[in-house]
């Protein structure tokens, strides 16, 4: 089989995955899906939202200390995050996360496509991935509006 026929079998194939997949159920997949994210940009972006979502919930107790230490150092994460220029110390700060911090990451991990914070936000949100977080991030987002 050449290769124009491979992609266009697989092209196929996933838009019959798409069909069965319950869009409600997985909003953030099917976003990864249209968009056609890779998996190392799914990779680092679900690190950082948890690391954000460690830093909103945990950044002045033990949870957070212990989390980052554990962490900080993963050579696999390093090396996941320096692909899209981002250091790891960086999102282990304690500061509290920032719309703009996730934008600023967002840019870094998806430089070659037009994402839209707010549709990845209510994406990762429907699909129940750290829904107080991306709840505290579509506030912001709001804020800056006004």
């Amino acid at each position: 089989m050449n290769i124009e026929k491979a992609i266009m079998q697989l092209k196929y194939q996933i838009k019959l995955l798409k069909s069965m997949v319950n869009y409600d159920e997985f909003p953030f997949f099917m976003y990864a899906l249209d968009f056609e994210f890779e998996e190392t940009q799914v990779n680092a972006l679900l690190k950082i939202i948890l690391a954000f979502d460690y830093r909103l919930n945990h950044s002045s107790d033990n949870v957070y200390h212990n989390y980052h230490e554990l962490n900080k150092d993963d050579e696999t994460l390093k090396t996941l995050l320096k692909t899209y220029q981002i250091d790891t110390y960086e999102i282990y700060k304690t500061e509290l996360p920032s719309i703009s911090e996730f934008k600023h990451y967002l840019n870094c991990i998806f430089a070659d496509k037009e994402i839209n914070a707010k549709h990845i936000i209510l994406s990762l949100k429907g699909q129940s991935i750290h829904k107080e977080l991306c709840d505290y991030l579509l506030n912001q987002l709001e804020e800056h509006k006004s």
